[in-house]
């Protein structure tokens, strides 16, 4: 497992002021409230500055299994994190995404500029959804958790499932593969508000060895992509994708403590390492 002594890291999702209390779709109206401060592993909190940074931004609907995910809690307040369309009825996330009293979540899929109401998009509202039950917030072992929708998405050009790796595919590092990430997280450290458009990255998956020069006895089930050319997660991005050879092999989870343009590696949890979680969970069927 990561130990105290690795190099800080930080959640990334972003927490967001909500002007009033009922859900609504004007998103002008929410702005990030304010930047954390991560002293150590050891206490992490929600993180305020995360997302896809030294990215494009993505050909409208091109990545069609992203969703959206408008997160409410108890006491008025909503964060935002990302997540990938694994069936009609589910939505595979990091489990930090949804915890800290969480009452709803509004799930929106087919977006490119996620905050207009674009003919493409499905809004879906729900408030069922499941934390991996091992999840720890200070170690983020087993940062996966699923979303169910109440409405099963309809499948279209714009709004698509994405496969989940096969059993043959556990014993697979995918260590050097091409891969993509993909969110609507801030493009820099210093940004203050999560981007308007859907932005992707092509990167390079790293061997754990590789990731674990940057953080110290990473887990067999975190996978990593390269920082190189300054890419990588940043606040928003949380419970994103991370697509290897057209299936979902990562889940957006953390990144290191210099800041988003740092080149250092980006961590998910890798999706091999859940399948039977996820097979006991949704109704996903794992080849």
């Amino acid at each position: 497992m990561l130990k105290a002594e690795m190099k800080e890291v930080v959640l990334i999702f972003i927490t967001l002021s909500l002007v009033t209390a009922h859900v609504t779709r004007d998103w002008s109206k929410i702005l990030p409230s304010r930047e954390t401060v991560h002293r150590g592993y050891n206490q992490l909190e929600s993180s305020e500055d995360t997302r896809i940074v030294g990215g494009s931004e993505a050909v409208p609907n091109s990545i069609p299994y992203q969703a959206a995910l408008r997160l409410f809690y108890d006491d008025g307040s909503t964060n935002f994190c990302g997540g990938s369309l694994i069936t009609k009825r589910y939505v595979l996330t990091a489990a930090h995404c949804l915890v800290d009293n969480l009452v709803s979540l509004e799930v929106i899929l087919g977006a490119h500029k996620f905050r207009e109401n674009e003919a493409t998009q499905q809004s879906i509202p729900t408030s069922t959804f499941k934390v991996h039950e091992r999840f720890n917030n200070q170690t983020l072992e087993n940062d996966v958790g699923v979303v169910y929708l109440e409405t099963p998405a309809e499948i279209n050009r714009y709004v698509q499932v994405i496969a989940l790796p096969s059993r043959a595919d556990v014993s697979n590092s995918f260590a050097g593969s091409a891969a993509i990430a993909s969110g609507w997280g801030y493009t820099s450290t210093s940004a203050s508000d999560v981007t308007e458009a859907l932005r992707y990255i092509n990167v390079t998956i790293l061997t754990k060895a590789a990731c674990s020069v940057t953080y110290k006895d990473v887990r067999d089930s975190v996978i990593c992509s390269s920082g190189a050319g300054k890419k990588g997660l940043c606040a928003g991005d949380s419970g994103g994708p991370l697509a290897a050879n057209k299936k979902l092999v990562g889940v957006a989870s953390f990144r290191g403590f210099n800041g988003c343009e740092a080149g250092d590696p980006s961590g998910f949890s890798r999706v091999t390492s859940f399948l039977n979680w996820i097979k006991a969970n949704t109704d996903a069927v794992i080849s």
